[in-house]
């Protein structure tokens, strides 16, 4: 008998064993490629989608925050048709490119499951390509200055509304206190260098852009607003040399520090700024406003954000869409919003008093949210923006003047536009 109940034992042995693989087999793992986010709070969404959907598990890659870094390695692997991402997160100035190369898939038909109708179009519009939708808003970013408003308030000022405002505001407050940078920006040679700098060119009237649609960038408005930027950082002394190295997290570091009066960022900020377990020390000292312009009211803020869109090479583009529809319901959104800091793609948002409460500027600031302008919309923007890195980062170190950097640029992009077109 006793290898008959052997036998018995090691069948029902296997027969669990087979029943576990079958369980796990039926457990799809999606992998989502995103850039790091210092807040974390993706990671909060996931875990509740996984409780959601059991039989789906989320595995998270994630990028380098730099996007410029991040955009030439989802270059590298979707020419090698790498069927490793399933759902991507996606910088705005990458959907053309991305879509007239037949990376993404088309979201016209899925997109018809979610509210259209209540996400902000200018991001809407961003994820659009030759009238196809590649990708859904999943939150959209606007240039903004935060700002000491303790010492501000000492000193009896308001918030800048123009330039020479804020000149006056850093030299009076730093002839006390030289310790402070005056403003922060991000000035290392990458993506956020050209935020930066086409805030300063749009706040002084220019653009890229001439009456004619045709690309000229060497003008006497950008070329006054770039030797500005110069002036503050070789000249005035209003921003420290040390931008020139920094990003985002590095210029966010500093000020919530407490070691200077003003800060160029994005939304998010704000949730940790004003977080003691951030290690933050300006907890509430810390305001925020559009950035100034050349003349009052002549406010600009360059269009950011992510978005969500599925690999034209996943095997699990089914619950790859599982995915991002969970992102856009209004609860996850909001969610998103509270622990993460970032503006919601859903106009319905910005009325929630939940949200208010925690970020009371959403409301005074929606103007600039939803005119916030976009970078060069080319299929050829990455190459454009390279061109314009090299050049600019040139000129702010002082190896070639305004003028050669801007007439360059142009130069170099007439010459990509006649080899490839517009």
């Amino acid at each position: 008998m006793k290898p008959l109940v052997g036998f018995f034992i090691i069948l029902i042995s296997f027969s669990f064993l087979f029943i576990g693989c079958t369980e796990d087999d039926n457990v799809i793992t999606i992998t989502f490629n995103v850039g790091r986010d210092p807040t974390a709070a993706h990671h909060t969404l996931i875990r509740h989608f996984e409780e959601q959907y059991p039989h789906i598990r989320v595995q998270v890659v994630e990028s380098p925050q730099d996007a410029s870094l991040q955009h030439d390695l989802y270059v590298t692997r979707f020419a090698g048709k790498d069927r490793s991402i399933d759902v991507i997160g996606l910088d705005v100035i990458w959907i053309a490119e991305f879509a007239r190369a037949g990376w993404l898939r088309p979201l016209n038909d899925l997109a018809e499951e979610l509210p259209m109708e209540d996400f902000l179009p200018g991001p809407i519009e961003a994820c659009t390509y030759r009238d196809t939708l590649y990708a859904i808003p999943w939150f959209t970013d606007a240039g903004l200055l935060y700002y000491r408003s303790d010492l501000l308030t000492d000193y009896g000022f308001e918030e800048p509304d123009t330039w020479d405002d804020l000149e006056n505001i850093v030299t009076t407050i730093r002839n006390d206190h030289p310790h402070l940078s005056g403003l922060l920006i991000q000035g290392e040679q990458y993506e956020g260098l050209i935020c930066n700098v086409m805030e300063f060119i749009w706040s002084h009237g220019g653009d890229v852009w001439d009456e004619t649609g045709e690309w000229r960038l060497a003008t006497p408005a950008a070329e006054e607003a770039l030797q500005r930027l110069i002036d503050y950082i070789r000249n005035y002394d209003i921003t420290p040399r040390g931008v020139l190295t920094y990003q985002e997290e590095e210029s966010r570091h500093v000020f919530q520090d407490g070691r200077a009066i003003f800060l160029r960022n994005w939304p998010y900020v704000w949730e940790l700024a004003n977080n003691p377990a951030s290690g933050s020390n300006v907890v509430g000292n810390v305001g925020i406003a559009p950035l100034p312009g050349k003349e009052p009211g002549l406010h600009a803020a360059t269009l950011g954000g992510w978005n969500l869109g599925i690999s034209a090479y996943s095997e699990h583009p089914e619950e790859s869409w599982k995915l991002i529809r969970f992102f856009m319901e209004h609860e996850q959104m909001k969610r998103f919003s509270i622990e993460g800091g970032r503006l919601p793609t859903r106009i319905s948002l910005y009325s929630d008093p939940e949200i208010l409460e925690h970020s009371p500027y959403f409301e005074d600031l929606y103007e600039v949210f939803i005119n916030a302008r976009p970078r060069p919309v080319t299929p050829h923007y990455s190459q454009i923006s390279d061109i314009m890195q090299v050049n600019i980062h040139r000129a702010l170190l002082g190896r070639i003047t305004v003028r050669e950097a801007l007439e360059r640029i142009d130069a170099e992009v007439q010459a990509l536009f006649e080899r490839y077109g517009r």
